[in-house]
């Protein structure tokens, strides 16, 4: 019974390896450092905050469409990769930062919070794979290996679709319905 379990969570999961740690890594720094620049640039982009009435589908197409690009920039050894983090992350501490500063942290808090325990998982995770062969073959200098690569792409979408699915209905249901910003 345990040995047939473990054969089906090894076929639907794999393991994270060192690849995918190391680039689970380059993706929360590059994210995280991207979001502080961004919370410092304070005048240089104004966005609009007030609330676009979204459907779900409308959402989760957005929140996947940016998940894919992630995805496929593992194909340019991470460079679509690196942009689209350092821009969306940045710009997302733009936001944060004039949320702030109209309505104040917990207003800001209370708006966001829910979806982005889902939403900024799946970002990054698909981040994660976008350098997965700038981690393989030009940090570790490992042999290119297309089984792996299209198991830690199946994992990886197994995760991030739902994530983002999930997201788009709290974002849609709860978020937007927490007062106008």
């Amino acid at each position: 019974m345990e040995n047939t379990k473990n054969m089906l969570q090894n076929k639907i999961f794999i393991r994270p390896d060192r690849v995918f740690n190391i680039s689970m890594i380059i993706s929360l720094f590059v994210a995280i450092f991207s979001f502080i620049i961004g919370t410092q640039m304070t005048g240089l982009f104004q966005p609009d905050l007030s609330s676009a009435q979204l459907t779900i589908f409308e959402v989760f197409i957005h929140n996947t469409t940016i998940s894919l690009q992630l995805l496929v920039g593992v194909f340019s050894y991470g460079f679509i990769s690196f942009i689209l983090i350092i821009s969306n992350f940045a710009i997302f501490g733009m936001q944060i930062n004039t949320m702030i500063s109209r309505v104040g942290f917990l207003s800001m808090a209370n708006k966001i919070i829910w979806h982005s325990f889902l939403e900024l998982p799946a970002i990054i995770l698909a981040a994660t794979f976008g350098f997965y062969l700038f981690v393989s073959q030009i940090i570790l200098e490992k042999d290119f290996n297309w089984k792996n690569l299209g198991q830690q792409l199946r994992t990886v979408i197994i995760l991030v679709m739902p994530l983002n699915f999930l997201a788009a209905v709290i974002e849609t249901l709860v978020s937007n319905r927490i007062g106008d910003l």
